[in-house]
């Protein structure tokens, strides 16, 4: 059950993480052994256009309620189906699976904790503020990193002229919020509403996954033989 809870808050994390992340969508240049360094003039502007996108506290404001709000409701929709289908879903083919009928998470957890509920609540509330911490700690990195992109991508005029519109009263208001639209309780209920579907996808991912993987020796098996070395 634990490792279930730390699979959920892991994913949570990243669905907050991932509009930042995906703010770079642009394949990962190929290392070359020295990167070409960032026109001053341009990064200068890019640390102003950064400060107006993702100031300092931006991951608090967007997890602050809005991660506990997630981290419950990712809990009751996945821990609320029926234990046979979750089980089944993440690839365990068991027969005494069926046994268990329609009895979810939940069901056998409070046969055995009657507390178990709030018992989640209180560590979901503990991890949230650690994970909020542990983000918030990254944020100036993240920022130098965002400024440096935002250099390469976009010229010194372009980076002008955006910063130009955030410093109106609509620039400002749409940069003051442009993070939070991805945690807005609209939002987050539609990226829910996808949970279900990716429940019953996930067998036959399973099944590829296999099939991918059936060249591969069993996990644990270690080869005895020494790799034959080939004469050039």
């Amino acid at each position: 059950m634990l490792g279930m809870f730390k699979a959920a808050a892991a994913g949570a994390a990243i669905i907050i993480a991932s509009p930042l992340l995906a703010q770079d969508e642009s394949p990962a240049p190929q290392p070359t052994g020295q990167e070409l360094p960032v026109d001053p003039a341009r990064l200068t502007a890019a640390k102003v256009t950064v400060d107006y996108l993702f100031p300092l506290g931006t991951y608090e404001r967007m997890m602050k309620g809005t991660m506990d709000q997630m981290m419950d409701s990712i809990i009751s929709q996945s821990f609320d189906q029926p234990m046979a289908e979750t089980m089944k879903g993440m690839g365990v083919d068991d027969p005494e699976l069926d046994d268990l009928g329609d009895a979810s998470i939940n069901d056998m957890m409070l046969e055995r904790d009657p507390h178990f509920r709030e018992r989640m609540q209180i560590s979901t509330r503990v991890m949230t503020n650690e994970m909020v911490d542990l983000m918030t700690s990254m944020e100036p990195a993240l920022r130098e990193t965002l400024a440096s992109i935002y250099a390469r991508k976009f010229t010194a005029d372009q980076l002008g002229e955006m910063n130009a519109f955030f410093a109106t009263e609509t620039g400002s208001a749409f940069a003051r919020d442009y993070m939070m639209v991805f945690v807005d309780p609209e939002m987050m209920q539609s990226m829910m509403s996808f949970v279900p579907e990716m429940m019953q996808a996930m067998p036959a991912i399973m099944k590829k996954v296999e099939e991918a993987t059936a060249h591969l020796p069993p996990v644990g098996a270690v080869s005895s033989a020494s790799p034959e070395v080939e004469d050039e």
